[in-house]
């Protein structure tokens, strides 16, 4: 018998259990998900730091990108079998709309190299071609791009998934939940560290 997937369903009020920053220090507080156009807006408040982020629900998964300001674009692309990257994307000053993004050149089985890409606001507004380069440091993805060469972009794989946010400096970061019922465990990383972290999250309401 062919097990169903479940998909996730994010939206509400969670606690986190378990985390720590990348120093090391533990830290608590809420994670508020709520949807906001096509996508996901996501509120965490800690004792550490408050920010917000923005993100795409596949499969139990909930994929996001966050920053300490306004200035980051997270994209999830689907990871083709003959290497292609098919991305959707979003940045906070589109107010809940996606943008729509498809790399090609890479290799099969392998998500590292040389990409030429093209992509466009949802109405086909902006479009764009760029070179885009990505390798791998351990369990991170770094990523550049000729559109905007100041930024850089972070990612995370999950199966098929890959998962970027770009931005500049270290004020923003990847996150990659995935979902069972009423419990989350997240990974995350944020530019300048070569170390994953956990994030585990419990649903309130």
């Amino acid at each position: 018998m062919q097990l169903l997937k479940m998909s996730a369903h994010p939206e509400g009020t969670w606690t986190i259990s378990d985390a720590q920053t990348m120093r090391g220090r533990s830290y608590s507080g809420t994670v508020n998900i709520f949807p906001f156009g096509r996508v996901y807006q996501i509120v965490w408040l800690t004792d550490g730091h408050n920010f917000s982020g923005l993100g795409f629900a596949e499969d139990r998964y909930l994929f996001s990108g966050w920053g300490y300001d306004l200035s980051y674009c997270v994209v999830l692309y689907r990871i083709r079998p003959d290497g292609t990257l098919e991305g959707r994307w979003t940045t906070p000053q589109l107010f809940g709309d996606v943008g729509w993004e498809r790399a090609t050149d890479g290799m099969p089985g392998d998500l590292e190299g040389l990409y030429q890409a093209t992509g466009a606001q949802s109405d086909n507004r902006s479009p764009y071609t760029q070179t885009l380069a990505i390798s791998k440091v351990g369990e991170i993805y770094q990523l550049s791009n000729s559109r905007s060469p100041k930024t850089q972009g972070i990612g995370l794989r999950l199966g098929d998934w890959l998962v970027v946010n770009w931005g500049y400096g270290r004020n923003f970061g990847v996150m990659a939940y995935e979902i069972d019922r009423d419990s989350a465990t997240g990974r995350w990383t944020r530019p300048g560290s070569d170390r994953v972290e956990i994030e585990r999250l419990d649903k309130i309401c």
